[in-house]
């Protein structure tokens, strides 16, 4: 069943997504397709920018926004009714009931039918025989292109399967082969050898490898021997690994972005790779989000979402996240003003090492 395309779509988020993110990825995607830099040219930047206006334009109006979804979930339900009697019509005429048999005539109808066959039978024998000469050699001219256009199709058959399990191995040897690489290039880093890790990782990350990428930008945001930091360099390479949805690549050019390392400062798209890294189970930029939108930081200021993505990292034991929570809790900020949900927070991030929340704890007398 073909997928319908949505406004979500467009602006490369999904359909829970805040106003705050849906407006930090349309400022991504007019950066991205600008008719001056969009390498596809002007021609097709501007049919691009034209589908993400007018997804823009829908998605940052409440009234609009809800409309579209209502379409959607009549799409979603006239497609699945589809789908549900396409199916439906294809087990009816696949499982078609055979007919009834009539018990008292089921031996006899099979006496019928085997003399039936066998007068057949003997009836074409002695056609063949009085026929032999005369068709002998039509048969076996017959019986050569039938031959001819069997052994075609056997063969056909079995190249087209040996070259899908061809295919298949290949595909399976070249990801055994890159995992190897990259557990060889990992082993070099913890013996601080960066350069010849480096050396390891180029080749797969040209071919498209997101988690070579991703180590590569590492290498040039730490430095090492053999390897200059490069936080440019680094931006690059974590943005090649992201685009293919690499988590932790996506939380890594968030910071870069909310920090302006190697790249121009610019927090609404810090806050969209935060947020797609989020959505996959970042804890870190779960954290983060619950901080910016406590700052106001690329979104507009707001203390609930801020407790949503605070509890989302706390509950993964994010100490920080932990100690951020409490306060909102025990501040009243965001959330009901509840001391005892501030003092356990309070107390499992004092459990991870964290002074403040030691502190915090004693404040309130706990």
């Amino acid at each position: 069943m073909a997928k319908f395309r949505t406004h979500y779509d467009s602006l490369n988020v999904s359909r829970n997504a805040p106003a705050s993110v849906i407006k930090a990825a349309y400022k991504v995607l007019c950066q991205t397709y600008h008719p001056d830099k969009y390498a596809g040219g002007p021609e097709e930047a501007l049919r691009i920018m034209k589908a993400i206006n007018g997804a823009y334009a829908v998605l940052s109006d409440i009234n609009k926004r809800a409309e579209h979804d209502r379409w959607i979930e009549w799409q979603e339900r006239e497609r699945a009714n589809h789908e549900a009697q396409r199916l439906m019509h294809i087990i009816n005429k696949t499982y078609a009931a055979p007919p009834v048999a009539d018990r008292k005539n089921l031996f006899s109808g099979y006496l019928i039918t085997i003399d039936k066959i066998w007068k057949d039978a003997c009836s074409r024998t002695n056609n063949v025989q009085l026929n032999s000469v005369k068709l002998s050699g039509k048969l076996n001219w017959g019986f050569l292109l039938a031959g001819i256009v069997g052994v075609i199709c056997i063969v056909t058959f079995v190249y087209i399967s040996e070259e899908k399990t061809t295919a298949a191995v290949t595909a399976q040897a070249n990801q055994e082969a890159a995992a190897e690489i990259l557990k060889k290039a990992k082993r070099l880093v913890k013996q601080g050898q960066m350069a010849k890790a480096l050396s390891l990782y180029l080749p797969l990350a040209e071919r498209g490898n997101a988690d070579a990428q991703f180590q590569i930008g590492s290498l040039y945001t730490n430095g090492g021997p053999g390897i200059t930091k490069d936080d440019k360099q680094a931006v690059d390479w974590f943005s090649k690994a992201a685009e293919q949805g690499h988590m932790e690549a996506q939380t890594k050019l968030g910071f870069m972005y909310a920090t302006g390392k190697g790249v121009a400062q610019n927090y609404h798209t810090a806050v969209y790779w935060c947020y797609k890294a989020a959505e996959q189970g970042d804890v870190i930029s779960q954290y983060n989000l619950g901080l910016m939108y406590a700052e106001g930081q690329g979104v507009a200021k707001d203390n609930s979402l801020a407790v949503s993505w605070y509890s989302k990292a706390a509950a993964q034991g994010h100490a920080r996240a932990q100690y951020n929570l409490g306060s909102m809790y025990a501040n009243g900020i965001g959330v009901v003003k509840d001391n005892k949900q501030a003092a356990d927070l309070y107390r499992k991030a004092a459990t991870q090492g964290l002074a403040e929340a030691a502190t915090s704890l004693k404040q309130l007398g706990q």
